[in-house]
C-alpha cells in the first residue's frame, strides 16, 4: 500500500492538497482511480510532442499495474535542434508510418528524413505507439481520436503533459509551448471519455511552482481533480535505463524523482529547477473543467489547421512554439 499513498503534507503543497483531500479522503490509491476510469483499456497521448510520451508512457505504466491495458502514442513534433524543419509533422510527412486514419499512424519504424523521432523510439521500447499529427486542426483531431479509440475498444483517452503547461493562460513569463497543449486540450474536450494527466510538477520549467500550485488549487476548486496519483520507485527503475538515451529532460525528471533526486537540475543550457518527490505526482484532471479554465485552449476550439490556430494565439497577444522555429529557421536560413 505504501506505494499508493499520496501523502498529505509536502510544504508550501498543503493548502492544494488539502482541498484535493477534501474532496478525495485523506488519501487517493490506484485502485480507486482504475474504479473511477472504469477502464479496461486506455490510449495515452504525449500531448506537447517532443519527449512527454516518455512520461505517458510512465503513467500506462502504472495504470497497467493496476489491470488497465494501455496504447501509448505523442504529437509528432519534434525540437528545432532535431528537427530543422518549423512545427509539427503530419503523418504524411513520416517515412514508414501505417496510417490509422487522417490523424493518426503506427510509427514503430518510422523516420523523418534519418532522423528517428521520439515516438518512433519510444514504439520500440512498448512493442508500437501512435503519431498524432496536429496539423490539420481540432475537429479533424478529435474524429481521428474518436474513430481509433472505439476501433480499438479504448475507453478513455488521456493527454499526458510533462511539466503542466497545459495549465498555462498565456501570458506566464517562461511560457515556451502553449500552441500544440491548446489544440490538444480542445480535441480532447470534444470526445466523451478524456481526461489530462499533469506529470512532473514544473519539470519543463515553463510555469512556477507556485503558479502550478494555483492553477491546481483552481482546479480542485471547481472539482476539476478526478485523482492523484505518484511514479513509484518500482516503475521509475524499470523504465529509467530504457528511456535514459532518449533526448527528454521533462519526462526524465519524474522518473528520477521517484528515484530519490532532490536538489537543482539543470533541464536545458540556461534553465535550472528544483526537484524533490513532488515532481513524481501525476495529477487527473477532468479535460472540460481545464478546457474552461484555458483561454488559450479556447481561442483554438475551431480552427482547422496548425497556422489558422497559431493566429488565433497571435490575436491574444500569445508568442507561441511554433513562431519560435520559424525564427530560428530564419536565422539558419
Amino acid at each position: 500500500m505504501s506505494d499508493t499513498i499520496i501523502f498529505k503534507h509536502f510544504g508550501s503543497f498543503i493548502i492544494m492538497m488539502k482541498l484535493i483531500l477534501a474532496a478525495f479522503g485523506s488519501y487517493t490509491c490506484y485502485s480507486k482511480i482504475q474504479s473511477m476510469f472504469k477502464a479496461r483499456k486506455a490510449m495515452l497521448v504525449g500531448m506537447g510532442g517532443g519527449g512527454d510520451i516518455v512520461s505517458a508512457l510512465a503513467v500506462g505504466e502504472l495504470l497497467k499495474k493496476h489491470g488497465v491495458d494501455y496504447v501509448v502514442g505523442g504529437v509528432v513534433w519534434e525540437r528545432f535542434r532535431r528537427d530543422p524543419k518549423p512545427g509539427p509533422r503530419s503523418i504524411e510527412e513520416i517515412e514508414n508510418a501505417k496510417p490509422i486514419n487522417d490523424c493518426l499512424a503506427w510509427v514503430k519504424g518510422a523516420k523523418i528524413d534519418k532522423l528517428k523521432p521520439i515516438v518512433a523510439e519510444v514504439a520500440e521500447i512498448a512493442g508500437n505507439a501512435v503519431g498524432v499529427d496536429i496539423t490539420k486542426g481540432v475537429e479533424s483531431l478529435a474524429k481521428s481520436l474518436k474513430e481509433f479509440a472505439e476501433s480499438e475498444g479504448i475507453d478513455i483517452v488521456i493527454g499526458v503533459d510533462a511539466g503542466g503547461d497545459s495549465l498555462a493562460k498565456g501570458g506566464e513569463k517562461n511560457l515556451v509551448s502553449p500552441l500544440c497543449d491548446a489544440i490538444m486540450i480542445a480535441a480532447l474536450n470534444k470526445l466523451e471519455s478524456s481526461l489530462i494527466a499533469v506529470v512532473g510538477f514544473g519539470s519543463d520549467g515553463e510555469l512556477s511552482r507556485e503558479e502550478l500550485e494555483k492553477y491546481l488549487s483552481e482546479m480542485a476548486a471547481k472539482g476539476g481533480i478526478e485523482g492523484v496519483m505518484f511514479i513509484d520507485r518500482e516503475t521509475a527503475s524499470k523504465l529509467y535505463p530504457l528511456v535514459n538515451e532518449i533526448e527528454t529532460q521533462a519526462s526524465r525528471v519524474p522518473l528520477l524523482a521517484a528515484l530519490g533526486y532532490f536538489g537543482k537540475y539543470r533541464i536545458w543550457d540556461e534553465v535550472e529547477i528544483d526537484v524533490s518527490i513532488l515532481n513524481a505526482l501525476v495529477f487527473f484532471l477532468k479535460t472540460e473543467v481545464l478546457y474552461e479554465l484555458s483561454p488559450i485552449a479556447k481561442a483554438v476550439k475551431e480552427c482547422k489547421s496548425i497556422w489558422e490556430a497559431n493566429e488565433a494565439l497571435h490575436k491574444l497577444g500569445i508568442r507561441t512554439e511554433l513562431d519560435i522555429e520559424l525564427e530560428l529557421a530564419s536565422r539558419d536560413a
